[in-house]
């Protein structure tokens, strides 16, 4: 049986060529299919806190704003990295949670936190 197929493929280069190129075709058309939760989710959770408030400067944001929101942000539990970025009328804090930790979970946290401040 093995002979076979060995003599098919070596003198018979044609039918292989096709054969090739079916399976080729039929694995993309089944790659296009595939659904897309069958592809892990490799993110970090990461929650983004933005607040534009128009006419301060980015100190004035920093002081007023980002440090208040950074210190009620802190010791969030699972919270990995905080980052915080102020330019004219606009705040970012980015948290990025440790791995295991749901997309849900955290946002509920923060928003928790932030109903405080």
């Amino acid at each position: 049986m093995l002979k076979k197929v060995i003599y098919l493929a070596i003198h018979r280069r044609g039918l292989m060529f096709v054969l090739f190129i079916f399976l080729a075709a039929v694995g993309y058309y089944a790659w296009t299919r595939l659904a897309i939760d069958a592809y892990p989710d490799i993110a970090d959770t990461t929650v983004q806190i933005v607040t534009q408030v128009p006419n301060l400067a980015a100190e004035e944001i920093e002081q007023q704003i980002s440090i208040p929101v950074e210190r009620a942000m802190n010791g969030l539990p699972g919270l990995n990295v905080m980052r915080s970025k102020n330019t004219f009328g606009l705040s970012t804090i980015i948290l990025v949670f440790d791995d295991g930790i749901e997309d849900y979970w955290a946002r509920q946290r923060v928003q928790e936190r932030l109903a405080d401040v």
